[in-house]
């Protein structure tokens, strides 16, 4: 798949699952499904491995811009939360140690470490120690990338170091299928997305 693929279908998964209960868990949740659903393809190795690796970057500090923007625009209370929940101390420890683990898992050949169940427990549970508030959205997003390059015809290995893998040979990255997902999946998430504010309104204003 794709990293607009991955993208689409992370924060469509994760709006649909997680179901925020308001705007500032929809920013935090999509933010984090966005950094999530990518992240994986940092263990690409073919000749644009460079391209994707800053592509994944750019993403992931836009996600942050893009949040701290909306915090100081809206007053969402995303600040009063993360002081409630985490410090910065933990935040900077946290990012160095995800760092250390997306530059042993860049060394290892693609879908197999980072797209790998102990991965994904591992930087679930690290992000939760950065900001447990991001941790479901980051989880659900890097579960779902894991999940979409099932089915395509490279072997995932879920559960590395064991050599074993699994496909189900369905669609290429760049095919037909692929396509069809990426419009679907981001067709979704913008319905979806309406929804939830509109209820969101509505909750504000008193007429539900």
């Amino acid at each position: 798949m794709t990293g607009k693929t991955h993208l689409a279908i992370g924060t469509a998964t994760a709006v649909c699952l997680l179901h925020p209960g308001t705007p500032m868990e929809w920013v935090i949740g999509t933010a984090a499904a966005a950094v999530g659903s990518v992240i994986c393809d940092v263990d690409v190795s073919t000749s644009n491995s460079h391209e994707k690796l800053n592509q994944i970057s750019a993403l992931t500090v836009l996600a942050a811009a893009a949040v701290c923007f909306l915090e100081f625009r809206f007053h969402l209370g995303i600040l009063r939360n993360f002081n409630r929940q985490s410090s910065w101390f933990r935040l900077l420890t946290g990012f160095l140690i995800l760092l250390a683990i997306c530059t042993f898992g860049k060394s290892r050949p693609h879908r197999s470490f980072m797209h790998s169940i102990p991965c994904w427990l591992l930087m679930s549970a690290v992000v939760y120690y950065m900001y447990p508030a991001l941790m479901p959205g980051f989880s659900v997003g890097m579960l779902s990338h894991m999940a979409a390059d099932l089915l395509n015809r490279k072997k995932v290995r879920l559960l590395y170091p064991l050599k074993w893998g699994l496909c189900f040979d369905i669609c290429s990255s760049y095919g037909f299928v692929s396509r069809i997902l990426t419009r679907a999946a981001g067709a979704i998430f913008t319905a979806v997305s309406l929804v939830l504010f509109l209820i969101y309104f509505l909750s504000a204003t008193g007429r539900i």
